[in-house]
């Protein structure tokens, strides 16, 4: 079986589009190849320190680089997962005829958008996180 290749969107590609592709790679590696990228981003930011933290606690390492959403990515993604409502809509109106869904969606829960912890507390890093990392699970249950 071929692996499914996931583009994970969200604003800037440093907090949590990141924070999902690396629950992506570490839960499902043997089926899906993972991108992240940011409908506002510019190229070469590191992650996050709070999602680095979280990561880190975790053992999992992640080398990051931010990119903006480009037509390539797209081409190369079979699916679109994105962090929130709105960052769907910016997809789908870029590129009309992409499979995309935003990540709750995709997990089998509807109308809940994962909040930016961008210059929040650990704790919303944390908090932040522990949402990602249970949609991934169920989104990759479900494929």
């Amino acid at each position: 079986m071929d692996k499914k290749n996931i583009l994970v969107v969200c604003t800037g590609n440093t907090c949590r589009s990141p924070l999902a592709e690396a629950y992506l790679k570490k839960y499902g590696s043997e089926h899906v190849n993972v991108k992240s990228a940011g409908v506002s981003a510019a190229y070469g930011h590191a992650i996050s320190n709070g999602s680095k933290k979280v990561l880190e606690k975790e053992g999992i390492e992640l080398n990051h680089a931010s990119q903006p959403l480009s037509e390539e990515l797209i081409q190369w993604a079979d699916e679109v997962l994105t962090m929130s409502s709105t960052h769907k809509q910016i997809v789908e109106e870029r590129y009309p005829h992409q499979n995309v869904s935003t990540l709750q969606e995709a997990a089998g829960k509807e109308g809940h958008d994962i909040q930016d912890p961008f210059g929040g507390t650990d704790e919303d890093y944390e908090q932040t996180a522990k949402m990602i990392k249970k949609a991934v699970k169920d989104f990759l249950r479900q494929s």
